[in-house]
């Protein structure tokens, strides 16, 4: 029996009637007549029995239909996954960002996703560069990843998504806790605590100063880590305003850094493939939670 043998046979014997199958289809009474008729023949034996008008199915028939609805029971499923994943309720994805967003801007992000999409699967990697959540994008073992500019690798697209800027923050006790603003020539003598040269918001934090910034004596790989210990008195910190209000500290306080250094967070995709729906649905909340208030 073909597909459409199953489908007249589930039809007729939920209907009890040709008419009722014919309706149930869509389709006219002698198609269903002719489906019938041909499935009996090619299996060998006969499917239903014409009894005052209505269609009884055989023995044979009638042991047949539990496989047959178990069937039917797994497309119905695959519609409801199908409907799902066109709807955004449900699917996979796959996602790599630096530590900085694990901590701030996705956790706000995937809770609204949730909300759209309960029944979906995400796995989130936290990696500890941004070339390394580069590549593992470009390679599509990721559907997207969230990273500051600028972006290296030729194999993926890039969608800014934010701007922000670092600012430098203080124990609320500390005698630059009075400045308006601070500059490099106010941290000396400081314990800085700041990303190092191997993360991007490092590497525009050194370019920006020019060689004027004092050694940095505690790097680190994320803003809230830098606030954390600005907390604990080990020093002042520099970082992402904008990923640090999320989970704002006792007794921290910020002050605008200058030279001013501008961050610009983006989206990466792998290029040249569709994106699934769950991914445009993830940039949207990102936007909106990242978007000045």
């Amino acid at each position: 029996m073909n597909l459409r043998h199953l489908e007249v046979f589930h039809a007729i014997m939920q209907t009890g009637t040709v008419t009722g199958a014919a309706h149930m289809l869509n389709v006219t009474q002698p198609a269903i007549s002719n489906v019938l008729r041909h499935a009996e023949s090619q299996i060998g034996f006969r499917l239903f029995e014409r009894i005052a008008g209505r269609l009884h199915p055989t023995p044979e028939a009638s042991g047949l239909f539990a496989d047959v609805q178990e069937v039917f029971g797994r497309i119905d499923t695959l519609n409801r996954s199908i409907d799902d994943i066109r709807t955004g309720r449900s699917g996979r994805l796959a996602i790599a960002a630096s530590p900085t967003f694990v901590n701030a801007s996705l956790p706000a992000a995937l809770a609204a996703l949730y909300r759209r999409a309960p029944g979906a699967g995400i796995t989130l990697q936290a990696l500890p560069s941004a070339r390394a959540i580069e590549e593992r994008v470009s390679r599509r073992e990721v559907d997207i990843g969230v990273v500051y500019q600028p972006v290296l690798d030729p194999g993926v697209e890039v969608e800014e998504i934010s701007r922000s800027q670092v600012f430098c923050a203080l124990p609320a006790q500390s005698p630059l806790a009075g400045l308006e603003m601070i500059q490099p020539a106010d941290l000396v003598g400081q314990s800085i605590i700041a990303p190092g040269a191997s993360t991007r918001t490092g590497t525009a934090i050194i370019e920006a100063c020019n060689g004027q910034l004092p050694r940095i004596a505690l790097e680190v790989n994320s803003s809230q880590t830098a606030c954390l210990m600005v907390a604990a008195g080990i020093g002042v910190g520099l970082v992402d305003l904008a990923t640090v209000t999320h989970y704002p500290l006792k007794d921290v306080i910020f002050r605008p850094f200058r030279p001013r250094v501008d961050l610009i967070m983006c989206l990466i995709f792998p290029k040249n493939r569709p994106r699934p729906r769950l991914a445009t649905q993830l940039a949207m909340e990102l936007r909106l939670i990242l978007s000045p208030a």
